[in-house]
């Protein structure tokens, strides 16, 4: 099956284009950043090329956000590296992990033709134990629900595992740095950004389904 373009075609001049709009948007920010960076956000977001968190929570400009990006949005080890700088040299009040609906790293999970370095990505960072968990509690609690809930849950609960990997980390090898998080001086955030309606809510503290998967909106 070949890909269907949204867009048409992209010209080198459009990419030339956003450079030099970028050069006048930002100078001043630029001169402000040029000795160090300030972002108050670190976060840990998918590499699907819908979930732009610049865009999500309008803070474009340069230093705002200091991200790691992977697929599925993992604590993987790159991710580790970006945490620790972050916590240790950027001083964030707030450590994001936002996963999205209609993920296909999570989608893959129930795929037989996903190739085989998503498949690691996913085993070796924890992605397979989401989907084992909510089938359990889904069998468990004798619930039925529809598809698409089905592969919300496994991405709610995906994201709940990241986090406490990423907790149990810092524990174990930055204590002072989890104790900030811990006592809320910095602030841990588990989110989920609907792709359809562009709303972002809160993920629950530990699983729970329903009919309607009603959420908490941020």
């Amino acid at each position: 099956m070949t890909h269907k373009s949204y867009y048409p075609q992209m010209e080198l001049r459009r990419l030339r284009k956003g450079w030099r709009g970028h050069i006048g948007r930002f100078a001043a920010i630029r001169r402000k950043l040029s000795g160090h960076q300030d972002p108050k956000v670190f976060a840990i977001s998918c590499s699907d090329s819908r979930v732009n968190i610049h865009e999500i929570f309008e803070m474009n400009a340069p230093g705002s956000i200091f991200e790691m990006k992977n697929i599925g949005g993992l604590f993987t080890e790159e991710a580790t590296a970006g945490l620790v700088y972050a916590l240790r040299h950027l001083a964030p009040e707030y450590v994001l992990l936002i996963h999205h609906t209609g993920c296909g790293a999570y989608d893959s999970m129930s795929a037989d033709d996903v190739e085989p370095e998503i498949r690691k990505h996913m085993l070796d960072n924890g992605g397979f134990h989401a989907k084992m968990n909510v089938e359990a509690f889904l069998s468990e609690q004798r619930l039925r629900v529809r598809d698409h809930h089905l592969a919300q849950l496994i991405v709610e609960e995906g994201a709940r595992l990241q986090a406490r990997s990423l907790l149990s980390f810092l524990k174990i090898e930055y204590p002072e740095q989890a104790a900030k998080i811990e006592s809320g001086k910095v602030r841990l955030l588990q989110l989920i950004y609907d792709i359809v309606s562009g709303k972002v809510f809160l993920i629950p503290e530990k699983l729970e389904g329903s009919q309607d998967m009603a959420r908490k909106e941020f």
